[in-house]
């Protein structure tokens, strides 16, 4: 298994440097104003999102203290087009703006993973949250879709589930699991919850 993914990745290398290489060389032709630039440069941070999965740098994970703040505001750009491709509202809302104790790289990837689940099934809009609990920090990503079955909840995060609301949206069913994986080797949690309408999935980490 891990000869076939290191195969795989080195296939996927070269595919991911051309884009990177075509969206700088087209982000230089544009002038600074265009419309199109943070759609390239979305690109380009989803380029390097690709770069770290296929280096396996979630391997081994080192917590240290992470500026929460400024890990969401490096994601929220790419999810900013894209909600507005979508015409989805999407919005943020700081609590508190706390330090956690976590590995930046798979924090990182754990949020742009919920973002991007949400974003595949919300109706109209995606809500990212962050508060702090006793010596703990909880960020929320709802949405407003179809929700999730009751009796799917306990299974929602097992490797290749899909839950009965899929509706055709593309996924392997991997990305909830991965996450889940990542966050308690963090010292965290990721539970799912039903809103009325949508679904709310909630990363608990410690503060630093």
């Amino acid at each position: 298994m891990t000869e076939d993914f290191d195969r795989l990745a080195h296939q996927m290398r070269n595919p991911v440097m051309v884009i990177r290489t075509l969206a700088k060389l087209m982000a230089k032709s544009l002038a600074e104003r265009d419309p199109n630039r943070p759609l390239l440069a979305a690109i380009d941070r989803e380029c390097r999102r690709l770069d770290s999965l296929l280096d396996g740098d979630f391997a081994d994970l080192v917590c240290t203290n992470v500026d929460l703040s400024e890990l969401i505001a490096n994601l929220l750009p790419s999810f900013q087009v894209l909600a507005e491709r979508q015409g989805i509202q999407f919005s943020t809302q700081f609590l508190d703006q706390p330090h956690v104790q976590a590995d930046e790289r798979a924090l990182a990837e754990v949020l742009a993973n919920l973002l991007d689940n949400a974003f595949k099934y919300t109706k109209s809009q995606v809500t990212l949250s962050v508060k702090t609990e006793m010596n703990t920090c909880k960020i929320s990503i709802c949405d407003d879709g179809s929700g999730i079955a009751e009796t799917e909840l306990a299974r929602i995060f097992d490797p290749y589930y899909r839950g009965s609301e899929v509706h055709g949206v593309p996924g392997q069913g991997l990305g909830l699991a991965i996450a889940r994986d990542l966050v308690v080797a963090m010292d965290g949690t990721l539970i799912a919850q039903n809103l009325s309408p949508g679904s709310c999935f909630i990363v608990t980490l410690p503060l630093s």
